[in-house]
């Protein structure tokens, strides 16, 4: 749905990808900072500690992952704004709390006709995230499950009410879910592989956020055993609830025996919606607020998230964002091309194109399908939605390499971690040829660092696939454009072998040709 929700709405009024996800941001910024504000001013009852609170929960709410700049327990993240990372989590990320907010006003209110709309917006809230975001629609059932238990067991006056409402939303839940569960049994038997599943029943209790979790617990259970606070008010239950998730999110794979990626909850979902139980938690014990307190806690989340997105963003974010849109002109006149060397048609007719880009620059690649419908010679996005295997990537790079005239002793300093920044072909060499799961631990709890052995024989691999490549495997993926840096001064010995290659065509700082595979 958010890649529908951002595309028609772009076709419409004929904006270009970048710029549909450059408006993506803002929406999705003003979004959700209504829903969390609407969240905590309907919980809480207090427009200012909503004010307040929403600021913190956006701005500093991605400071409690540790999968970022530094890689300690408590980290910046990368981007500041993880919520904003991309369109997903971006696009659906406000459906988040407002599935939470319309759970508690069924729960709270007294019943009518807007009770019952709300009930069914609710489990229709939960139907769209269950097609937007993985980790958002299960995170969302993980903690609808644990407020209903809550509820249920907490406030037993109320029983059968809560009990009639929460059915209903879980019959909206489970209708939404039979044909995702369809499509996912129709999934490629290589995704299993690629979204690197693990099978696993070992627990996971030292998360950062089951930390703050497990604060928050012993904060109201302290407060309930001073009877400074009742279990059965609302509010309590309501930041109980906040603080299981962790756990549940965390720990699902006791009972299910998989985890995948789990980091993703940790860096997009988790972390925010802790941040939220613990505001509620400050507004169970301390009320009123001070309003000094609350504009100070806005000012300095505010100050933070500027300071926070503004300093990467001028130091890293411009630099290598001027360098991609120096690329763009190529970009539009591979775009022209389209429309008449075949790539079109072959969209149309078989699905996907025949005719493939090659070029040095792995980051080039990794950006062509932003702007033009041309194949890529990298399958460096398959990954998310290809069928290929992890072996058949492999080789594609592979190809990259012996196009690009890599040797094995380049090959070998950039697996160990040594090679010159300005060897753009094997950038990301590490992930293509052992998988992202060997590279970054976050994506894996049984990271196993590349050993040297595994190393030496990737790189006796590829040499042994160079020394012997031939026309069959050029043909098996044959391309039609080849795009390098004219001041590169790029060596065309291995694709000349087996290409004709015309003058080419220079294009702001690129050079475009033309390639006929010869007889």
């Amino acid at each position: 749905m958010p890649a529908y929700a951002i595309a028609l709405p772009a076709r419409l009024f004929g904006l270009s990808a970048s710029t549909a996800f450059i408006l993506l941001l803002a929406v999705s910024a003003l979004l959700s900072s209504l829903a969390v504000f609407w969240l905590l001013n309907d919980v809480t009852g207090n427009h200012e500690l909503a004010a307040s609170g929403t600021l913190l929960v956006l701005c500093v709410g991605g400071i409690s992952a540790q999968f970022g700049l530094f890689g300690t327990f408590i980290d910046i993240p990368f981007p500041v704004l993880p919520f904003l990372r991309r369109y997903e989590p971006a696009a659906a990320f406000p459906l988040f709390f407002g599935f939470q907010g319309l759970v508690w006003r069924v729960l709270t209110v007294k019943g009518g006709r807007g009770a019952r709309l709300q009930t069914i917006l609710a489990g229709l809230t939960f139907t769209v995230l269950v097609f937007s975001y993985l980790y958002l629609w299960t995170a969302a059932a993980a903690w609808f499950a644990s407020i209903s238990v809550l509820w249920l067991y907490l406030r037993q006056s109320m029983r059968r009410r809560t009990l009639a409402v929460l059915t209903t939303i879980s019959t909206i839940m489970v209708l939404g879910l039979m044909p995702y569960l369809y499509l996912l049994s129709q999934r490629p038997a290589t995704l299993e592989e690629q979204q690197i599943l693990l099978l696993t029943h070992s627990p996971d209790l030292l998360r950062v956020h089951e930390i703050l979790g497990a604060a928050i617990l012993i904060a109201l259970i302290v407060g309930i055993q001073r009877r400074r606070i009742e279990r059965s008010e609302p509010l309590v239950i309501f930041a109980a609830s906040l603080a299981l998730l962790p756990f549940i999110i965390f720990n699902q794979q006791i009972l299910t025996g998989r985890s995948i990626q789990a980091f993703h909850y940790e860096n997009y979902v988790v972390n925010y919606s802790t941040m939220v139980g613990l505001l509620m938690t400050a507004a169970v014990f301390w009320q009123p607020v001070s309003r000094r307190l609350l504009i100070w806690t806005g000012g300095l989340a505010l100050a933070w998230g500027v300071i926070a997105t503004g300093l990467p963003g001028r130091l890293d974010s411009v630099p290598s964002g001027i360098i991609r849109d120096k690329s763009i002109p190529v970009f539009m006149r591979l775009k022209d091309l389209s429309r008449t060397d075949g790539t079109i048609a072959d969209l149309r007719s078989k699905g996907w194109s025949s005719n493939l880009v090659f070029s040095p620059d792995v980051s080039l690649t990794k950006w062509l399908p932003t702007w033009t419908s041309q194949g890529t010679l990298l399958d460096q996005t398959g990954v998310d939605c290809g069928t290929m295997t992890f072996e058949q990537r492999k080789q594609t790079f592979y190809v990259h390499l012996y196009y690009s005239r890599v040797d094995s002793d380049a090959l070998l300093q950039a697996l160990n971690g040594t090679l010159n920044p300005s060897r753009k072909e094997l950038t990301s060499a590490a992930g293509m040829i052992f998988g992202p799961a060997r590279v970054f631990p976050e994506l894996n709890s049984r990271f196993r660092p590349i050993q040297a052995d595994e190393v030496a024989r990737e790189v006796q691999s590829y040499q042994t696939y160079a020394n012997f490549f031939s026309r069959e495997e050029a043909v098996k993926r044959p391309i039609a454009y080849a795009v390098v840096a004219t001041a590169d001064n790029f060596d065309f010995q291995n694709i000349d072998r087996w290409y004709e290659r015309d003058a080419g065509e220079r294009v702001g700082d690129y050079t475009l040709y033309r390639l006929k595979l010869r007889d």
